[in-house]
């Protein structure tokens, strides 16, 4: 095998690992929106549960400082993925 087919097989890996799937006739498919943001939806579900455990803890603790830390990263996911402040669906909240 060519230098330049282990390229080629390469490159299918990572277009596949990207989400691509390849169709006779209709070339390489690029991911659907949802699809790629699925993960992320699954890490924003996590963050939300564990923001939600540490409501109400005191200020000037440890649990308060990761408390502050995740809702920071939750406003700015939600602010990338939803930014018209709603879902597809059009519900006014930010959660899926």
């Amino acid at each position: 095998m060519g230098e330049v087919d282990r390229q080629r097989i390469s490159a299918v890996r990572v277009l596949e690992g990207l989400g691509y799937t390849y169709r006779d006739g209709g070339g390489w498919q690029p991911p659907r929106p949802e699809s790629a943001w699925r993960e992320a939806d699954e890490l924003h579900t996590l963050l939300i549960k564990r923001a939600d455990r540490l409501a109400g803890v005191f200020s000037g603790t440890r649990d308060a400082t990761e408390h502050r830390t995740i809702i920071k990263a939750i406003e700015a996911y939600e602010a990338k993925r939803w930014p018209d402040g709603k879902i597809p669906e059009g519900r006014d909240e930010r959660r899926p």
